[in-house]
């Protein structure tokens, strides 16, 4: 038997030789092709926060807001046993308000259901929540309520923020 050099010099090669070359061929330009297409992707651009969108989150911020200042200025025993079509149609200024805040609130929320990535959607049904039973169970620690409606509103903008960053100048 002659040696594998002598093999390969000798102008002949053994049968096996093109079936092998064709596919360590095919191996290498797939690795070669896939290495490139990874090397050209460029990352995802951040998704466009869109102006309905946008007009949205601000709707719900000053909804949110509007009815935090408010349920401030009631008692207690001014929320106690009332329900929601009852504060719609009460005398109180101030509790119309809270309870048209629940209901703007619940229609934004469900608009966001439609639309929203969901960390911005759970932050604003967390808002939602807390603001709603702050309404129906009143307020006995003032700053406690205003520091917990601050973290949670900090929360539904910071997912908004994460979810559409803002975009960075251009040199």
């Amino acid at each position: 038997m002659e040696s594998l050099s002598d093999l390969f010099s000798a102008g002949t090669a053994p049968w096996w030789a093109a079936p092998v070359a064709l596919v360590v061929g095919v191996v290498l330009g797939v690795v070669a092709a896939r290495g490139g297409r990874k090397a050209s992707r460029q990352p995802a651009p951040a998704p466009v926060l869109r102006a309905t969108d946008r007009a949205l989150h601000v709707r719900f911020l000053q909804v949110a807001d509007n009815m935090h200042n408010h349920l401030f200025e009631l008692d207690r025993s001014d929320l106690a046993d009332v329900e929601l079509d009852e504060a719609l149609q009460s005398e109180d200024p101030r509790l119309r308000a809270i309870a048209r805040g629940i209901v703007d609130l619940d229609a934004i929320v469900n608009e966001m259901r439609l639309t929203a990535p969901d960390p911005v959607l759970a932050a604003a049904e967390s808002v939602f929540a807390f603001l709603t039973a702050a309404s129906s169970d009143g307020i006995d620690d003032p700053d406690g309520f205003r520091d917990r409606y601050v973290t949670e509103k900090r929360r539904f903008v910071d997912a908004v923020r994460a979810t559409h960053p803002p975009a960075t100048a251009r040199p």
